[in-house]
């Protein structure tokens, strides 16, 4: 037994020193699992949703178009009266200052474009002393367009269900036509161009229809009183208690 102990730590230490040293097994990753997408710096993405289908949503024309429409029926009338020949060239200048005067002028170029006549056009109002000195280039007579009013006006509320309430508007157009020679500034001819269109829109599209660059499109909003609502209420009321009257009176 005394031998055993004493030949044991020999064969331990025989053993560590003959043993092969131990390798630590390396693994290579084809590729790391991705990291979580960061969305502190995310961007939003636009997708467009087009309404597809045979007719779009119903809106109704905004107080500009009503009134654009409406000036190019009241100049396109007044022109149909202009003594001026098909291919002949007009100067046309406004007669007078108008926030609207742009639109005017379109409705104008459009109904000389329509008759065949052609156009140079000045944004300025031409001063009686220096008109001949601005047609004196060509010699074309001059044609001054005038817009002394263009409102649209909200007259009354129709219907009565809650949804269905519309307001009426009316678009009006009231201006004139001057043709006048540039060497003599003589009125060779002058026309009114006025014209009106009545139409209704939901009363909930009201900020649809409203443009506020321009006061002369825009209008105060149209009220019922407590009369006007009470009235039919009272109306009905009589009528029924009349019908129940005549039926407890029946034999």
């Amino acid at each position: 037994m005394a031998v055993g102990h004493w030949l044991f730590p020999w064969v331990a230490c025989g053993l560590i020193a003959t043993a092969a040293p131990a390798v630590a097994k390396k693994v290579r990753y084809d590729g790391a699992p991705p990291a979580p997408a960061d969305t502190t710096f995310s961007t939003a993405r636009i997708v467009d949703e087009p309404v597809v289908r045979a007719r779009g949503p119903a809106v109704p024309p905004t107080n500009f178009q009503v009134i654009a429409r409406v000036a190019r029926t009241a100049f396109d009338r007044a022109i149909a009266s202009c003594p001026v020949d098909s291919g002949t060239r007009v100067l046309l200048a406004p007669g007078e200052s108008h926030p609207l005067n742009f639109m005017a002028e379109h409705a104008v170029l459009q109904a000389l474009s329509r008759s065949g006549i052609s156009a140079r056009v000045r944004r300025s109002i031409i001063p009686d002393d220096s008109l001949a000195a601005y047609a004196a280039g060509g010699g074309e007579p001059v044609l001054e367009y005038q817009l002394a009013s263009a409102r649209v006006t909200y007259l009354r509320l129709r219907g009565w269900l809650p949804g269905r309430v519309k307001i009426e508007r009316q678009g009006l157009v009231e201006g004139s036509l001057t043709l006048r020679d540039p060497g003599t500034a003589s009125v060779l001819w002058t026309q009114d161009a006025s014209f009106n269109l009545v139409d209704a829109f939901p009363r909930g599209r009201l900020s649809l229809v409203e443009d506020a660059r321009f006061s002369e499109l825009r209008s105060p909003a149209p009220g019922r009183s407590v009369d006007k609502a009470v009235e039919p209420i009272i109306v009905v009321g009589i009528v029924a208690g009349l019908v129940a009257l005549f039926f407890q009176n029946r034999p």
